[in-house]
């Protein structure tokens, strides 16, 4: 138990811990930012508590010789982020502040995660007001959960976004949380947070909100355009028509745009009253046009409706909607040769946008797709959770070898335009204008910027030296050797070394063990940090 007192009224700091897809240091000002540290610090009261927000995606690394004071710091962060969590959580509870983690592994491995914070939270964000008010009362305990669907009543600030130096041009909206398909790579069925949605009352406030938090004389107030950050925000059809009514009602938004599953594009109707309503980009989990691959994958809203896809994608450009998505592999069922092929043909589609991003299939830990390929021995020795991205080939039982897949890689990640180049992009945005006769000039440059987007994210690709993109082997990110020179083994070892989850023989590492499919759980035993 912690137990912690000040004279004066104590100080929260929330971090959105990062590291790079390129595992660089440059900051990623994307227009997408982690919104979970928004959520957390709306949740703090300010009326008992100061509050500070830092995203490491936007301010770029948190520097460790300069650290902001703070009595209680949240770190929140993807699979991926989870060293780094644990990194600044050590710099943290060196000064005595008090240490707050939640997040993927947190919720799926919390007993694990216990040995690295003081206080581990599983599930939503609701818990923050439990967690400081018990840290005001001097009764902390080691572990909080809240189910992902469990919604409490509070407002989002906005108005921390400009406060912290946060900006970014478009305003980022939660209308729900969850989803209820059961991909198996994705940790959302793991976490079991099935779609909860807000009502559309709470969203038309938290659009107001947002817009009024903006600068006065900033793009985002005087041309305010959203983007929905919903896992799945159509995933319940009535709730999302409600949504859409007050959307083209409110005159204050000129545009917006949300992530959806391929099912929503089948709905014509549909689809037809998302652009009455001022709709102009969906992002929706195509994945792939390999129908092996979507139904190894448990995409089976992907393979109902496979052979209407193009259609339903020409439909939705028709309406003025910018249609995105991401492409995934998967080597174990494709050469570096097919793969290769893949990109070609979808350069040369006419009817299909280049895809967004490029990424190979990761087995994150915890969900359907990791433990049916661990337990099949198919995962890489020493495997790193910070390899679990896609980015980094986590298999060894793949169609073509290592030296294959990593000059693959080197191409597909640092130079696509060797397979597909700009020149040729242009080219087909230019015939999407043509085929929807599209006199929006909005939809010719959207489809421009998406078409061309990873061939723009890759002038900005810098690793900080060359990459394997193969798991256990590929380089680190510097921020592993950021730590103090009188740091105690001991410490190096539980703080900065990486996180593995295969051994040196591919078999799962001792931590992982505990939380094997089959075994009794770990619910109600006593796990305390160390």
């Amino acid at each position: 138990m912690v137990n912690r007192t000040t004279a004066r009224r104590p100080s929260v700091l929330v971090i959105c811990a990062h590291l790079n897809s390129d595992r660089g240091l440059a900051a990623d000002r994307g227009f997408m930012q982690p919104s979970a540290g928004l959520q957390i610090a709306s949740l703090v009261d300010r009326e008992r508590f100061d509050v500070r927000l830092y995203h490491e995606m936007w301010h770029g690394p948190l520097d460790v010789t300069r650290l902001p004071d703070a009595d209680v710091v949240f770190l929140n962060g993807l699979q991926k982020d989870f060293d780094r969590q644990r990194q600044l959580s050590y710099f943290y509870r060196r000064r005595g502040a008090v240490t707050v983690a939640g997040g993927s592994i947190c919720t799926l491995f919390p007993e694990f995660a216990a040995r690295f914070f003081d206080v581990v939270c599983s599930g939503g964000v609701d818990v923050v007001p439990d967690v400081l008010r018990d840290y005001a009362a001097g009764t902390l305990r080691e572990r909080y959960a809240s189910p992902q669907t469990r919604l409490t009543d509070y407002r989002v600030d906005y108005a921390l976004l400009a406060q912290n130096g946060i900006g970014g041009p478009m305003h980022l909206i939660e209308s729900s949380r969850g989803c209820n398909f059961r991909c198996d790579f994705c940790v959302i069925p793991a976490e079991s947070a099935r779609h909860t949605h807000y009502g559309a009352p709470r969203v038309a406030q938290a659009i107001g909100d947002s817009i009024t938090a903006s600068p006065r004389f900033s793009v985002k107030r005087t041309f305010p355009m959203l983007f929905f950050i919903d896992n799945n925000f159509g995933n319940n059809p009535g709730k999302l028509r409600e949504v859409c009514a007050a959307l083209r009602a409110d005159r204050r938004v000129k545009g917006w745009g949300a992530l959806v599953t391929q099912d929503v594009l089948r709905n014509r109707e549909l689809v037809a009253e998302l652009a009455r309503s001022k709709c102009g980009g969906l992002f929706t989990g195509l994945e792939s046009l390999d129908p092996a691959f979507l139904e190894a994958h448990d995409k089976k809203q992907n393979v109902t409706y496979a052979k209407s896809l193009l259609e339903d994608v020409a439909f939705a450009q028709r309406q003025g909607i910018t249609i995105m998505y991401g492409y995934l592999f998967d080597p174990r069922m494709s050469t570096t040769q097919e793969m290769t092929r893949q990109i070609r043909a979808l350069a040369e589609n006419p009817e299909l946008p280049f895809p967004s991003f490029f990424s190979f299939v990761a087995p994150l830990a915890g969900t359907k797709l990791f433990w049916e390929s661990a337990l099949r021995g198919e995962l890489r020795p020493n495997v790193r959770l910070r390899d679990l991205e896609g980015f980094a080939v986590a298999y060894r039982n793949c169609l073509s070898s290592d030296e294959e897949l990593t000059a693959f890689s080197r191409t597909l990640f640092e130079r696509l335009d060797l397979v597909a180049g700009r020149r040729e992009l242009l080219r087909k945005t230019l015939a999407t204008i043509r085929s929807t006769r599209s006199r929006k000039p909005g939809f010719w440059f959207s489809t421009y910027v998406n078409n061309l987007r990873i061939l723009t994210l890759q002038r900005l690709w810098k690793p900080p030296g060359p990459r394997t993109y193969i798991a256990g082997t590929d380089v680190l990110d510097p921020q592993y050797d950021w730590y103090p020179p009188d740091i105690t083994a001991e410490d190096k070892a539980r703080y900065f070394d990486p996180v593995v989850v295969t051994d040196e023989h591919g078999r799962l590492a001792e931590w992982l063990e505990a939380y094997r499919p089959g075994r009794q759980p770990l619910v109600g035993r006593s796990v305390r940090s160390p």
